[in-house]
């Protein structure tokens, strides 16, 4: 790895942080590398990197909270307008107006792809991709606050690679998106969960471990970061991550956030949808992963997808295609 690499305050250069020494070889928390706040002297480089004025006060707190507890809160992250925009396509998306957006579901524990219809709002079923058809969705997961600091963490183009849009609490199990969620270079990926209206209790509010992105790391089958097709111990799996978080005291926290607010999360970080959920209350929201732009999604190699498109000079997304 060479000399880090930042944005300046302006966004309109890449320009080198001279006085960081990287280790000669790069050491990581993890054996499948990552990002450079993932390096050992991560913090030393945040602090070179607020010296020479390419980050500013602000932005080194959000980093420095980032290597030690693997999340980042940005408040009034996406206009109200927008959210606002993003909710009339996504209600357009489930009545059917485009044929291209799907729904992940699940019928009697097997996973399903089926084409989104209203009867799928509520089902636990999560809408794919709305960005591929929604300018204003494209808008949202690419807001000022969050790019930046994608920007920061990547040290380069941005791409959105999938999206997630749920009508209501999720229920997933505490789970780690490095288990399911494949790039060519593993730990080299984020992802932000949008608040599009105020997320009350109760309602299956996202939760996660604080610091988890420091777990001991689960090696499917001794050697993969990701869980290959058909793992019989899934279960042992996620029971490790609590069993980890406990003997750390890690602590279990619930996202209530405001509308717009966004919450950034490291590969690692343990996170999951609370069971605490009235089944008649909604919890409206927007997930979104993202990895370096020369990086790509393992669906790349194993389906059809859409090209890196852009949706400017500094980002791109990509989508899945499902017949």
């Amino acid at each position: 790895m060479s000399n880090t690499l930042t944005k300046d305050l302006a966004g309109s250069a890449i320009v080198p942080s001279h006085s960081v020494k990287e280790p000669d070889q790069a050491r990581y928390r993890s054996k499948f590398g990552g990002l450079w706040p993932d390096l050992i002297n991560g913090r030393e480089i945040v602090k070179a990197k607020l010296d020479q004025g390419v980050i500013s006060p602000v932005e080194a707190q959000r980093l420095h909270h980032w290597i030690t507890k693997g999340y980042v809160i940005i408040e009034n992250a996406v206009p109200h307008d927008v959210i606002d925009r993003v909710l009339n396509d996504t209600e357009l998306a489930w009545k059917g107006h485009y044929p291209s957006m799907f729904v992940e579901h699940f019928v009697n524990g097997q996973m399903m792809f089926s084409p989104a219809r209203p009867e799928l709002r509520m089902a636990l079923g999560k809408l794919l991709d709305i960005y591929s058809v929604s300018q204003a969705a494209r808008e949202a997961v690419f807001a000022q606050p969050i790019r930046r600091f994608l920007e920061l963490i990547f040290q380069e183009p941005s791409l959105a690679f999938q999206s997630l849009s749920f009508m209501a609490g999720s229920g997933q199990p505490i789970h780690q998106d490095t288990a399911y969620v494949v790039v060519s270079s593993p730990m080299q990926f984020a992802a932000s969960w949008i608040a599009l209206e105020d997320i009350q209790p109760n309602t299956g509010e996202l939760e996660y471990y604080e610091g988890s992105h420091e777990l001991e790391e689960y090696l499917f089958e001794g050697k993969y970061k990701s869980m290959p097709p058909g793992y019989p111990n899934h279960a042992r799996y996620l029971g490790s991550l609590h069993e980890k978080a406990a003997r750390m005291g890690l602590e279990r926290k619930k996202f209530r956030p405001k509308k717009g607010d966004a919450l950034i999360w490291s590969a690692d970080l343990a996170h999951g949808g609370s069971k605490d959920r009235d089944p008649d209350t909604s919890r409206l929201s927007l997930v979104t992963h993202y990895c370096p732009s020369r990086l790509e999604p393992g669906y790349f190699r194993s389906g059809r997808h859409s090209a890196k498109l852009s949706h400017d000079k500094d980002s791109f997304y990509a989508y899945a295609i499902h017949q």
